[in-house]
């Protein structure tokens, strides 16, 4: 496999997301200019737009060149907008859906922001995307310490919650003055879909966003000795990305020029370009950074989810954050508890903590601490995607168990692909083993064997084989000889309520009926598994 300047970060980096970034994945997103015309139109102006910047670029054209005269006429056409848009929705010319203008005067809301948070509020993903790039991203900003986007839309958030990835959001400047965990944390600097007042798109907005941008540098720096930055969605010309760099420029250790290029990473889409190809560069205050063009964001996605420090970001955040809440708010009780923890413990702990208990945590290594986890606690987070489990201990469990037990785990066998691990060789051995039994859908499909009358039926829904009327066994052995006609999310909604409840509470075939439809399950989503 090709080698890429990401396969050298060994560190959990900063990523910048930009507009592109939600282009190259959503359906019918627009960029700034997109959605200026958009308005202007609704606006119904007797000039038109293009005459309109036209004129804006020859008033400002004597102060501004570049990037920074095309940041000044959107700047100046959003507030002409703005201003017609409002006057017209407080004139009742045009509707916004759960807005008045009795609710705008009262909460101060500018109708032509709330109008723009519903027009992002809404993430649908495209038809022709890449589906295997989007689960990469979604790794990708896994193994991301702290992300900052000028995105308003809740996509990064949304991918994030779906995979039950803890993380802490700030809107606009909160968090940059707080004292925060440093793990986990996802900035929205230009604003979110959830508060009108936040968005940042016209002259004072930005004016006001440029006297606090210091404090953006200054979280960045804190960590830019040990941690990289990568700018995704960005044009190299963009403003955000140069002003940051030059915020940067008076902080930068005195090293070599080559060496502080590589702590600082920006790409740039270039359609059909596959190559990932580093160019040293710098800017026009000169400062020194690495410069990749390329439209090949599934190779850098890979690169940086097969990071691994021992725990994720989020994993981190959550350790930080319990451990200074019993320090900064327990720590001065006399009456306190000692517990030995490991990464599954995790939620045991938040548990105790909630309940009162006081407590004095240690963390050990595993030469240390062992908590021993059983296949049934390790289905149970597998199935229903809690993700309190670590990749570690979930091979631990694989190995534990006779191969001919059945567990899913063709996420685990991924992600081992997907961060390089190395197994021993015995776990190897007992992987591949379990892989050759349990790794096809298609062969536990084969492997039910179920009376002829429903053997010869076709069921396209869960209600359709539960008005059948057979018993829980045999419910299950048909769902799973059925599995490719009902619709996943059916299946997802029986095993995480009725099935993960069943299989807590019954023993013998049934149980063993329901590991199997589990198993099936989980191919069906993920795909057979190949050997390691």
């Amino acid at each position: 496999m090709t080698t890429t300047i990401f396969n050298k970060i060994k560190k959990y980096p900063i990523v910048f997301i930009g507009s592109g970034i939600s282009k190259r994945f959503l359906d019918n997103f627009p960029n700034w200019n997109e959605l200026l015309e958009s308005y202007w139109n609704q606006t119904n102006q007797s000039t038109g737009y293009y005459s309109y910047l036209t004129s804006l670029k020859k008033d400002y054209s004597k102060s501004f060149t570049g990037d920074e005269l095309t940041h000044k006429i959107h700047t100046s056409v959003a507030d002409f907008i703005e201003d017609k848009f409002n006057t017209m929705f407080n004139n009742n010319e045009l509707q916004i859906e759960g807005l008045t203008p009795e609710i705008a005067y009262k909460d101060d809301i500018s109708p032509f922001k709330y109008s723009i948070c519903q027009r992002f509020s809404v993430c649908n993903i495209r038809n022709d995307i890449d589906k295997e790039e989007l689960s990469f991203f979604i790794e990708f900003l896994k193994n991301a310490k702290i992300i900052i986007t000028t995105n308003y839309d809740p996509f990064i958030e949304t991918l994030l919650k779906s995979k039950h990835i803890e993380f802490q959001k700030y809107i606009g400047n909160k968090g940059f003055f707080d004292d925060t965990i440093g793990w986990a944390e996802l900035y929205k600097i230009h604003g979110d879909v959830t508060d009108p007042n936040s968005i940042i798109i016209n002259q004072l907005d930005y004016d006001n966003y440029d006297k606090n941008s210091v404090l953006i540098s200054a979280k960045i720096l804190s960590n830019l000795i040990n941690t990289p930055i990568i700018f995704l969605g960005y044009s190299l010309t963009d403003r955000n990305v140069q002003k940051l760099l030059t915020d940067f420029s008076s902080q930068f250790p005195k090293e070599d020029d080559r060496k502080s290029a590589e702590r600082i990473i920006v790409v740039q889409y270039e359609k059909n370009k596959m190559d990932i190809d580093p160019r040293y560069s710098k800017n026009d205050k000169n400062i020194p950074y690495i410069e990749i063009r390329t439209d090949n964001y599934k190779k850098i996605f890979k690169d940086i989810s097969e990071i691994n420090e021992g725990l994720t970001p989020s994993e981190i955040l959550r350790y930080k954050r319990i451990i200074r809440d019993l320090i900064v708010n327990e720590g001065h009780k006399s009456n306190l508890d000692k517990i030995l923890v490991s990464p599954s413990d995790i939620e045991n702990l938040e548990k105790s903590i909630i309940e009162g208990k006081n407590l004095v945590v240690a963390i050990g290594d595993k030469a240390l601490v062992y908590a021993h986890i059983n296949n049934e606690q390790y289905i149970e987070d597998y199935i229903l995607e809690n993700n309190q489990i670590g990749l570690e201990s979930s091979i631990k469990v694989l190995t534990a168990s006779p191969h001919n037990c059945w567990i899913p785990f063709a996420k685990q066998i991924k992600k081992l692909k997907m961060r390089n691990i190395k197994l021993k060789n015995h776990e190897k051995l007992k992987i591949n083993k379990r892989i050759e039994n349990q790794g096809s859908l298609s062969k536990i499909m084969d492997s039910i064997k179920i009376d002829k009358v429903n053997s010869s039926k076709v069921f396209n829904s869960i209600s359709d084989i539960k008005n059948s009327n057979v018993g829980p066994f045999k419910e299950t052995q048909i769902i799973i000889k059925n599995i490719k006609n009902i619709p996943i999310e059916e299946i997802k909604k029986f095993i995480t309520t009725e099935g993960i409840k069943e299989f807590k509470t019954n023993q013998g075939d049934i149980k063993t009926g329901l590991r199997k439809l589990f198993c099936a399950y989980d191919l069906l989503v993920n795909g057979d598994i190949e050997r390691v």
